[in-house]
């Protein structure tokens, strides 16, 4: 029996990518339903293009949409109410789905319950090596949990405290769909950086974590940077609503996320930094060192010295916490 999955795709400006995509999910056999989130695009996404594009019946779509666009977190958020099946999925109008997606999802009703299952993907930027498959960033963090090779496995505490250090993707993920709703797991309504709050409270409230080496999406990193998520200016600033979310429900909740999201949260505005409009990086600069000082206890600032992680040292020294 295959799994009972919604697909929920936000979509602004893309309608090229969503018409190459519909057709795949289709021929994948991969969802019962559709819900396609239109973002304020400039000409509005019409439900019966989208039918023919897909060849799905218009009973299997449903479109909503929302003007003007607030952004891919928002457009999600409102799409979870009109889901009607146990489990779904989130891609982005440009992703494309693998076999390996509709391998996993044959397997899934067979597994362990779970609250979300997190699988591998491919990045398009690994193809000016030749290469197949997640950054070299990622992959690590499935290497030291242990979970590269193997299928489908049962996650441990430990290992998810490897995993939630992933690049934050909404589309990497399948879920239970009760498990968002019934503890209300959301994006951030931010234009930027949305799906931290999303990931990080996946990890931080599910009881039952599976995780899985397929290869599930093709996702395509843009090279000219028009996406909508793609802004530079003051709009990326609001990235501190997430990581407060995320710090408070940590420092209440569980100890056990706190060397994870300390040893991301620098990096996180260390790249941040690094795209932003250079007139606001002095502003990022005293926001980041505010939120570091404050959150950070000496015991675990000595932790964190000692291990070092990736660009710990050069977020330090920029932003003096």
């Amino acid at each position: 029996m295959p799994l009972d999955l919604t697909i929920i795709i936000p979509c602004h400006n893309d309608a090229p990518h969503l018409e190459r995509l519909l057709p795949r999910i289709a021929a994948l056999g991969l969802a019962r339903q559709l819900i396609v989130v239109d973002d304020g695009s400039d000409q509005p996404l019409v439900a019966r293009d989208l039918q023919q594009a897909s060849g799905l019946a218009a009973e299997q779509i449903t479109l909503l949409r929302q003007n003007p666009p607030h952004g891919a977190g928002v457009a999600r958020n409102i799409a979870l109410p009109h889901v009607t099946s146990p489990h779904l999925l989130f891609l982005d109008a440009d992703d494309l789905p693998t076999r390996e997606l509709r391998d996993l999802c044959a397997a899934l009703p067979h597994a362990t319950p779970f609250d979300f299952c997190l699988f591998q993907h491919h990045d398009s930027r690994m193809e000016r090596d030749h290469l197949w498959g997640q950054m070299p960033f990622d992959q690590a963090f499935w290497t030291q949990a242990n979970l590269g090779t193997g299928g489908l496995q049962p996650v441990t505490s430990k290992a998810a405290q490897q995993l939630v250090q992933t690049a934050n993707y909404p589309w990497n993920k399948i879920y239970r769909s009760d498990f968002l709703r019934d503890n209300d797991i959301r994006c951030s309504d931010t234009l930027v950086h949305n799906d931290i709050a999303l990931h990080w409270q996946s990890f931080l409230q599910a009881d039952r974590i599976l995780a899985s080496d397929h290869i599930g999406v093709v996702h395509f990193v843009a090279a000219n940077g028009q996406r909508l998520t793609n802004r530079l200016g003051r709009e990326r600033l609001r990235i501190f609503e997430p990581l407060e979310q995320v710090a408070r429900d940590i420092a209440q909740s569980t100890a056990a996320y706190q060397l994870a999201f300390f040893s991301f949260a620098p990096r996180v505005l260390l790249w941040a930094h690094g795209t932003l409009q250079p007139e606001l990086q002095p502003e990022l600069r005293h926001k980041a060192q505010d939120f570091l000082r404050r959150h950070l206890a000496p015991q675990l600032r000595h932790e964190l010295q000692q291990q070092r992680p990736p660009g710990w040292a050069e977020a330090q020294a920029l932003f003096d916490f």
